[in-house]
């Protein structure tokens, strides 16, 4: 099994980087998730399965990835830094060719974990500034 991740540094609460972690379309224009199947279009659909607000992950599969993987399975961990900061964990565990596991690092790993973790980081970030401000 093939496994690709990604960390960043967030410079916002932990608690808040949660809460927007698990609504992918506030922070990664590409994801929608569906619990019980898609009731609408979506770039890619993920379904949960499993979130847990104490550890605060979220892991999730894709039944249709746009990527020549199989027996997909991710995963967003945010976990707790110093005061106002928190890092965020992207992974994804997956069969695929060993042959392509370097594109698919560049693939899925820069091109959509760290760029949608910068989104995210970018997002949290704001959100907590318009707090403070307000």
């Amino acid at each position: 099994m093939s496994r690709i991740s990604r960390r960043t540094f967030v410079a916002a609460p932990t608690d808040l980087v949660w809460e927007l972690a698990q609504d992918f379309a506030r922070w990664h224009p590409r994801l929608s998730i569906y619990s019980g199947g898609p009731e609408a279009d979506a770039d890619l659909v993920v379904t949960v399965l499993s979130q847990d607000d104490e550890t605060r992950t979220l892991s999730y599969s894709m039944p249709e990835p746009p990527f020549p993987i199989s027996d997909h399975r991710a995963t967003i961990e945010v976990q707790e830094g110093a005061g106002t900061t928190c890092y965020v964990e992207w992974s994804a565990e997956f069969e695929s060719d060993p042959g392509i596991i370097h594109l698919l690092e560049d693939q899925l790993g820069d091109d959509v974990f760290s760029l949608a973790l910068d989104k995210l980081a970018t997002a949290a970030q704001e959100q907590h500034a318009a707090n403070v401000l307000a």
